[in-house]
């Protein structure tokens, strides 16, 4: 075997190792993005039952149940938490929406998030919250909220009946 010949063969082991390399590489970001996508759905998760346990509250339950027709029978203090607590709930919202958009949350849960959020938004006192704070949110997120309830009518997520 002659000098050239074992530089050819150096050559072509060395391609193999960096195709190798390359799929290895490629194998990792993957398996990455799968857990870093994991993380992300279980950290909102565990933010969606804090925010819900909230509603368990005594106090806030009736302040909720009151507000979710809208903010006319809401006065003072109460109206700052219903408030408060819709725009917190739209905060997350807009940060599930966008991590959907930018690849970093599982889509596949996005269809039954996103419909939690607008069957609370079929609601006038979280539609009022939405046109009252809408400035203080992503364009994009607003437009694609403000979209989806224009086009569908969502479900209410609690009896009309009173109490």
């Amino acid at each position: 075997m002659t000098l050239q010949d074992w530089g050819a063969l150096g050559e072509l082991i060395g391609g193999v190792a960096i195709i190798v390399s390359l799929i290895y590489v490629g194998l990792q970001i993957r398996q990455s993005t799968q857990t870093s996508r994991a993380a992300t759905s279980q950290a909102y998760t565990s933010q969606f039952i804090s925010s819900v346990s909230k509603l368990l509250e005594p106090g806030f339950s009736d302040i909720f149940w009151r507000g979710l027709p809208g903010l006319h029978d809401l006065h003072g203090g109460e109206r700052v938490a219903f408030v408060s607590y819709i725009s917190i709930v739209l905060r997350m919202f807009e940060s599930f929406y966008l991590q959907e958009q930018d690849g970093t949350f599982d889509s596949r849960l996005f269809g039954g998030w996103s419909a939690t959020y607008f069957d609370l938004f079929a609601n006038e006192g979280p539609r009022e919250v939405l046109e009252i704070r809408k400035h203080l949110f992503n364009a994009q997120f607003i437009e694609f909220l403000q979209n989806r309830l224009a086009s569908a009518a969502p479900k209410d997520m609690y009896s009309k009946a009173a109490p």
